[in-house]
């Protein structure tokens, strides 16, 4: 392995600057072809790129109507949808910076985005987002009233607006407006300036802003991270020029758009003419995919871990013969995989026939249920385990791992079609240098680096050194091949009280294999050995209950049952064997509800805050070590 190897190829793209450049070639292009599909009314209503370039251009000329001037800071508060794109595509012509929020987030984390932000108003999607948005403009109208409070909070004064995408609602309220009125403010003031959408595009810079996004971080309050039209523009680009994505493809979007690497996606599919729909929720998600019939789509590795925990549960309660053809299938694609489908090539010879045999009896069912023309998918936001990697890929079901941060735009590094690595995140795209630091950490340099933290100098400082290196926090390795291999974040680095350095994220994801752990946590820091919180499958729990003849008034009480503990305790031990003696745990709790990002224990982005799960449970943790 390489300790200190960057990459320094420069490919010296010729880069579209601009993200309305990147929208005038895709409207131009595919003028009549459907852009969006949304469901309304149980079916799937298209908007062409002409029509979308339309309603892009009302939404921007009625934004500006209503006093809004570039440099503005405009939220989105809102789950997937049309409106939600093309909000952001009319903001980054007119030269208003978008401020996404993810729909889960509670009226106070959101008031904070809206106060540090400064935005001045806010496009909410449904009565329930728009009452957040109402409670949070009664407290700061209160907070206000307290000249003593506002001297210290000058920003609370900045919210003037609440734009909501859902028409049927309607609020008797002179600050709060539907979208359809937007629009039709939009179409009269059209007619009475003489410049058009494209006009008004010509004007952004490379450099101008062009989103506020906050990053979901798992201490302390999240901070603005500024990104420019030429850091997205680049990072859409530079990305295709390795991926060939091509023209026309079918995408799916589910993954929230105020994740960076959904949104980043979604401005990437429609530069390439692609046809996107949006899924109606998680929960409809099976439903919308055999709907949709996705060529692509982007997700976190927590989709295909459910989707494969499915398939295995079904395993194990079929047949021994149904069992036999699926582990022979099984053998045959992971054959197939690794001397072919990983290097972007068909199988040939007798393996060819074999494996066609393998799609027919078992591998057909898994592309069923991804709406039947499945060809790949990219995986990014934590890392991939192993296993499905390599079962998903052995189906046909090509998994592409990439890695990045929303500093970063977000993409750095992806695996390449013909060199898929399991366990790797692949080489950097083009243009972007990485390192590696000398306790480990993971640096990058490039036209995708963030423009620094809004209103937080300090905090850009800390995270870009004055060589321009972004420092991402996370460990890694870079391999002969100039892959990069992530194996843990820099501040979650145990170092037991015997010294040794371990990595939690391995441990973690080597565990996770057990079908009994929903979700789990190690903790160890300063200690002489690990323990784990555990959030147990209930359904699971409740089966081996079942089976083992164990009584229960309620599942709390069946997880503080002695045999219960030590039959989990039995099959954690039986995925430990992999671990090292030091990596292993020797002790855990049982967790009833799982980490979630209403109690506290997720960021947005569905990253365990570590931090706030430790202290939560610090008396449960201080009795094990006793």
């Amino acid at each position: 392995m390489k300790s200190n190897y960057y990459t320094n190829e420069k490919f010296e793209l010729d880069y579209l600057e601009t993200i309305p450049e990147l929208f005038k070639q895709a409207v131009d292009n595919n003028k009549e072809i459907v852009a969006f599909y949304e469901k309304k009314g149980g079916e799937w209503i298209g908007t062409t790129y002409q029509e979308v370039r339309d309603k892009v251009e009302k939404i921007g000329m009625g934004l500006e109507k209503l006093g809004y001037k570039y440099g503005d800071k405009i939220a989105i508060l809102s789950e997937n949808r049309p409106d939600w794109t093309m909000t952001d595509y009319a903001c980054a012509h007119f030269g208003f910076v978008t401020t996404p929020i993810y729909s889960t987030l509670i009226p106070k984390q959101i008031e904070y985005i809206i106060t540090n932000s400064e935005s001045k108003i806010v496009f909410a999607s449904t009565q329930e987002q728009a009452e957040k948005i109402i409670k949070i403009k009664k407290n700061l109208h209160y907070l206000q009233k307290a000249e003593k409070f506002i001297k210290g909070n000058k920003n609370l004064h900045h919210l003037q607006k609440m734009v909501v995408f859902d028409d049927h609602i309607h609020y008797p309220q002179d600050w709060i407006i539907n979208f359809s009125e937007l629009l039709k403010i939009g179409e009269k003031h059209k007619k009475e300036v003489d410049y058009s959408l494209e006009d008004v595009g010509k004007k952004r810079k490379k450099d101008d802003l062009w989103t506020l996004v906050y990053t979901s971080g798992t201490t302390g309050n999240p901070k603005g991270v500024m990104l420019t039209h030429f850091n997205i523009a680049t990072n859409i680009q530079s990305v295709e020029s390795v991926m060939h994505i091509g023209h026309h493809s079918r995408w799916l979007s589910f993954l929230p758009l105020s994740h960076s690497l959904e949104r980043v996606a979604s401005h990437l599919t429609f530069w390439l003419g692609s046809i996107t729909y949006f899924a109606e929720s998680i929960e409809k998600l099976g439903e919308n995919l055999k709907d949709a019939k996705p060529q692509h789509l982007t997700s976190v590795p927590r989709i295909y871990e459910k989707i494969y925990g499915k398939i295995l549960d079904g395993i194990s309660e079929s047949s021994s013969s149904k069992q036999k053809i699926f582990f022979w299938a099984k053998k045959i694609g992971i054959e197939a995989s690794e001397k072919f489908i990983q290097k972007g090539k068909e199988p040939t010879g007798m393996l060819k026939i074999k494996y066609e045999i393998a799609k027919k009896l078992v591998f057909g069912k898994i592309m069923a249920a991804l709406g039947g023309e499945f060809e790949w998918g990219i995986s990014g936001g934590a890392p991939l385990s192993k296993d499905i990697g390599k079962f998903f890929t052995a189906a046909g079901v090509i998994i592409a791992e990439g890695f990045g941060l929303t500093e970063t735009t977000p993409i750095t590094n992806c695996n390449r079609l013909d060199n898929i690595q399991f366990g790797k995140v692949g080489p950097t795209i083009p243009d972007v240098k990485m390192k590696i630091a000398e306790d480990g950490e993971i640096l990058f340099k490039g036209p995708n680096i963030m423009k620094g933290y809004f209103k937080n100098p300090k905090a850009t400082q800390e995270i870009i050194d004055k060589d321009g290196w972004l420092h991402s926090g996370d460990i890694g390795i870079i391999d002969d091949e100039a892959l990069l291999q992530i194996t843990d974040r820099k501040k979650n680095i145990i170092v037991t009280s015997g010294g040794k350095n371990i990595a939690p994220a391995n441990i973690e994801q080597q565990l996770s294999k057990s079908r009994l752990i929903d979700q789990l946590i190690v903790i160890g820091d300063k200690r002489n050995f690990l323990i784990a919180i555990v959030v147990p499958v209930q359904e699971k729990i409740e089966k081996l209950a079942s089976t083992h003849k164990i009584s229960f008034n309620n599942y709390e009480e069946l997880l503080n049952n002695h045999l219960i503990y030590e039959l989990v305790k039995n099959d954690i031990d039986k995925y430990q064997t992999e671990l090292s003696k030091y990596e292993q745990i020797k002790k855990f709790i049982l967790k009833k509800d799982p980490f979630s990002i209403e109690n506290g224990d997720l960021t947005p982005s569905i990253k365990i805050k570590r931090k706030v799960v430790e202290e939560r449970f610090n008396n449960e943790i201080e009795l094990l070590y006793e």
